[in-house]
């Protein structure tokens, strides 16, 4: 067995391979080109891990660095740098010997030395990833909107707000309105350059699966809001409605949410809008008349989460009232890299975290806190994690400290 890092670029394609067989995909596809074409053209050769068994890639393993919005001050959020973890596979005929474990000591033992202060991913299964220290800090909806039931329907949206764009267009338009809607909740990773060449099919990238009809949203100010959506199920002429699926919802004003979710409603011989990627406090459902014309159809884990650096990125978000905890956390997964006792202490737009002798009000484990870290779960509800109240009413403040406005959500893969 060779372990193969860094992995050249000579040996992209068989990496690529080697992870589409594992995920239920093949090199034999008629698109496998393209995805390797999407892969390989930003390959960094020493953000990649692999295993090779005689002569065939058999693991594979990837990072990049990914930009990921945090709370931040008045419901705002800031940015963080971060490890994101991706393309991880092992073999079914690997399984159990050591291979993921070594690339993942090794990709987070080289994310730590870099300084990044937390490492994300979005996991295939959830019982792999926790015993590497993350935890789920980001969790998704699905809904379904029965956009043609009785008082379902929001009022149109103001003529000439709304229009059909290609991806020429929005290709100079998208990475704009995206970045300046990805900063309202926190959880959002970054879609950088070449994320949305890719995504629309430009620059010589070439299209994978069923493409959507683009909708542009325009304000007083200019672009605004994103939407996509392609047919899932036809209409018939008995009167059965046809059905659609939302592939991107990107509001960043409120007047562009607004005008999207009543563009929706109004598309013609179509009864059911699904919808993906979506926070758990949807919003619009105060906006419509029949709130029960929308369902929460599933819940998910979407994007997890692992602190490698407790003081810096404790110290890089804020906190929803002023205050101070003392927190033990202990760390027992590879690297233990977050052990250590912090003193916490938060006061308006800034925060400070740093290592400290005075006796702990929280004993709390690294994946619980993880867990907190966005909003998104409360300590308290992550004790089976490991928390443990040593000052009585610590468990209480962090909780409100820890907590945010909105829900965290995520609307990126990687």
């Amino acid at each position: 067995m060779e372990r193969v890092h860094p992995v050249s670029k000579d040996d992209s394609r068989a990496w690529v391979a080697a992870l589409a067989t594992t995920l239920l995909g093949s090199p034999y596809d008629d698109d496998f080109p393209r995805r390797v074409d999407r892969w390989t053209r930003e390959w960094i050769p020493e953000r990649a891990w692999a295993y090779r068994d005689h002569g065939r890639l058999v693991a594979t393993l990837a990072t990049e660095s990914r930009m990921l919005t945090v709370p931040g001050p008045g419901g705002s959020t800031r940015e963080l740098e971060s490890d994101a973890l991706t393309g991880v596979t092992v073999a079914a005929t690997h399984r159990r010997q050591g291979l993921l474990t070594t690339m993942i000591g090794d990709s987070l033992r080289a994310a730590k030395e870099r300084g990044d202060a937390i490492a994300i991913l979005i996991a295939a299964e959830w019982p792999i990833y926790g015993r590497y220290g993350y935890a789920p800090a980001a969790f998704g909806a699905e809904y379904t909107y029965h956009s043609k039931r009785p008082f379902a329907a929001l009022p149109a949206a103001p003529p000439g707000s709304l229009r059909q764009v290609e991806g020429d267009e929005l290709g100079k338009i998208a990475p704009a309105v995206f970045d300046a809607a990805r900063v309202l909740r926190p959880g959002q990773v970054d879609r950088p350059h070449p994320w949305w060449d890719r995504r629309l099919a430009l620059d010589g990238y070439e299209p994978i699966g069923k493409q959507p009809n683009w909708i542009l949203h325009e304000g007083p100010d200019g672009p605004d809001g994103l939407l996509a959506w392609r047919v899932t199920r036809d209409f018939m002429l008995t009167g059965a409605l046809g059905e659609v699926e939302v592939v991107e919802f990107v509001a960043a004003t409120d007047d562009a949410y607004r005008d999207m979710w009543a563009y929706l409603g109004a598309i013609d011989v179509v009864g059911e809008v699904k919808l993906t990627d979506r926070p758990l406090d949807e919003p619009i459902r105060w906006l419509l008349g029949d709130a029960r014309a929308l369902q929460l159809t599933s819940t998910y884990d979407y994007l997890w989460l692992r602190l490698l650096d407790v003081p810096a990125a404790l110290s890089a978000r804020t906190y929803a009232v002023p205050g101070r905890v003392v927190l033990d956390v202990h760390d027992a997964s590879p690297g233990g890299y977050a052990t250590g006792r912090f003193a916490l202490e938060a006061g308006g737009a800034d925060a400070t975290c740093t290592p400290t002798p005075d006796a702990a009000d929280l004993a709390v484990s690294q994946r619980a806190l993880a867990a907190c870290y966005l909003g998104g779960t409360r300590l308290r509800h992550a004790a089976p994690l490991g928390v443990d109240e040593l000052t009585p009413g610590a468990l209480d403040r962090a909780d409100v400290m820890f907590s945010t406005p909105l829900a965290p959500l995520n609307q990126t893969g990687f």
